[in-house]
């Protein structure tokens, strides 16, 4: 019992359980790991369901990384095989029921607390993916701890550097295309712009061992230049864990063979990187940046950090944190992956109208319920500001705030133009039955109750209106690669494409590389969908890596 309750502890608002309805002779088509997210306020919280067969049951055990929790088990796993359904239960009023489709997907609702939310699950028969690293590791491998300057925070990480000088493999073009071809990875066509040279690098991947081990100072006779990897929006493990992709440990392995030291940090409340609840709540991407001055002060004291050649790698919101991180410390350059260029509240339209489209919504109803988008963020984020928030609790609107906020963005719309009268008619009939279901009265308070949160979290409020381009415009002191993804539904790549243009005529020194068939996480991609990261074998495309290292090792061995 004492062990639930810790679990349930660490979950917060959403706790993990799942059934499944009845049994039949054989299921083992469900084994192996159902990997999904469920959203829990403006968090992503990754789930993993390792599903077995023993004894002629469907056994099953759940793992939350980002909450260091691993091979829970689950009270039952039961499918009806009429319907192909499945559920999960552990035990502490929380279960996922869903359905499966084309053989690998269970799509379905979690439910906890009286709330339902909407989620996939996707079946991989093994718990990594080819490119995923694995032992033996040519290079030294240390997990490390290190404090925040306010001793609130203690961050746990996976330090990765060279045995020696000559610990990077010696690799040709031809190499580096069977090293490719090997991992099962297609380059993918070459960049719309890109003024970097494809330098040799590994690209087989290897991962660091588990096991901390201390830092034996005496037998360190070398220095190496250092890259610090900071991962993309919502808790993420020192691996950027995605279903079954590990793309830091991808990116540490690729870079440590180059001749690079790297380090990589679970975030600040994520595995084992834990500190004081009240300081957490109130993180944002600013919060972020002196985590990463954190590390780079640990780094600075270690002996086989070259601490004048230290780069960093962001990617999504990483990499507004690596460009506001470089006011206030000089980098020797930076590698931005799938970064915005616009502000929070344009990428969170651009992320809408995409899911706008996959729903049939036509150009017309798109483009007129963008402003609706923003207007309703926007009265989000200017009733957070008056509101009193309790850090010992998770903030919910109020029936009279509901109220308050239905009547003024009704009052909007009344006073809007026909045309975003027309879309927004077309949305509110869509939403009115699932308004219904969680008991509101109106798809507006409905709204406000979606709405709402995001002002009254600190997180969202500073994500939504931070605009980068200044900040990128204003990067004088270090160089810097940006790379996007030409299918990247998450952040909008045309106004990078802008963006580029002012910077190369502020005298930016800038290399940029658009990869037209690459998504959110640099992989190659059809759709670009977020549904597809989980399908898809390849962590990160080799493209992607050739630019990377090869414009890391010139400006390393410019320095």
């Amino acid at each position: 019992m004492k062990k639930v309750k810790s679990i349930a502890t660490l979950l917060g608002l959403f706790f993990w359980c799942v059934q499944l309805l009845s049994q039949s002779t054989d299921q083992t088509h469900w084994v192996g790991y159902w990997k999904g997210t469920v959203a829990a306020g403006p968090m992503q919280i990754g789930l993993t369901f390792h599903v077995t067969w023993e004894d002629g049951q469907l056994k099953s055990t759940l793992d939350v990384p980002m909450q260091g929790l691993k091979d829970c088990a689950v009270e039952s796993t039961v499918v009806e095989d009429k319907t192909e359904t499945m559920t999960w239960t552990l035990g502490f009023g929380a279960s996922f029921t869903g359905k499966l489709v084309n053989n690998k997907q269970l799509q379905g609702t979690w439910k906890q607390n009286g709330q339902e939310i909407p989620c996939v699950f996707y079946q991989s028969l093994f718990d990594r993916k080819p490119q995923t690293p694995v032992a033996p590791f040519p290079y030294e491998v240390k997990l490390v701890d290190f404090s925040h300057p306010s001793g609130k925070l203690k961050f746990s990480g996976t330090l990765t550097y060279p045995k020696s000088p000559d610990n990077a493999g010696d690799w040709s073009g031809e190499k580096l295309q069977e090293a490719a071809a090997g991992s099962r990875m297609a380059l993918p066509p070459k960049p719309i712009l890109s003024e970097t040279p494809i330098a040799p690098f590994p690209i087989f991947p290897a991962a660091p061992a588990l096991v901390k081990v201390n830092i034996d100072t005496a037998g360190i006779h070398h220095q190496f230049p250092v890259v610090l990897l900071l991962s993309g929006s919502g808790p993420q493990d020192r691996d950027e864990s995605i279903g079954a992709h590990k793309p830091f440990a991808v990116w540490a392995d690729a870079l440590t063979q180059s001749g690079f030291a790297v380090l990589r940090v679970d975030d600040r409340g994520v595995g084992k990187s834990m500190g004081d609840p009240k300081f957490l709540a109130s993180t944002t991407t600013e919060s972020y940046v002196s985590d990463a001055m954190a590390a780079i002060n640990y780094l600075g004291s270690l002996p086989m950090i070259d601490t004048t050649r230290v780069f960093v790698i962001g990617h999504s919101e990483g990499a507004a944190v690596a460009i506001l991180l470089s006011k206030k410390r000089h980098l020797s350059g930076i590698v931005t992956l799938a970064g915005a260029t616009s502000t929070g509240i344009e990428t969170s339209v651009y992320q809408i109208q995409n899911e706008w489209k996959n729903n049939g919504y036509d150009s017309f109803t798109c483009h007129h319920l963008a402003d609706a988008q923003r207007k309703l963020i926007s009265l989000a984020i200017e009733m957070g500001e008056t509101k009193a928030i309790d850090l010992d609790k998770t903030p919910l609107p109020t029936e009279e705030e509901k109220e308050q906020f239905a009547v003024a963005f009704t009052k909007w719309v009344k006073s809007s133009d026909k045309n975003l009268q027309k879309a927004y008619k077309l949305w509110r009939t869509d939403n009115a039955k699932i308004a219904k279901v969680y008991g509101e009265k109106s798809v507006e308070t409905f709204m406000a109750r979606n709405y709402l949160p995001l002002g009254y979290n600190a997180w969202t409020r500073y994500f939504l209106q931070y605009d980068p381009v200044p900040d990128f415009l204003n990067l004088k002191d270090c160089d810097i690669l940006m790379i996007q993804g030409g299918l990247d539904k998450q952040v909008n790549p045309v106004p990078t494409r802008n963006l580029v243009h002012a910077m190369e005529t502020a005298g930016v020194g800038l290399t940029y590389a658009e990869f037209p068939s690459v998504n959110h996480m640099m992989q190659q991609a059809k759709t670009g969908k977020v549904s597809e990261y989980f399908e898809l074998e390849e962590t990160l495309t080799a493209g992607v890596y050739i630019n990377t290292c090869s414009w890391l090792l010139d400006h390393a061995r410019l320095r």
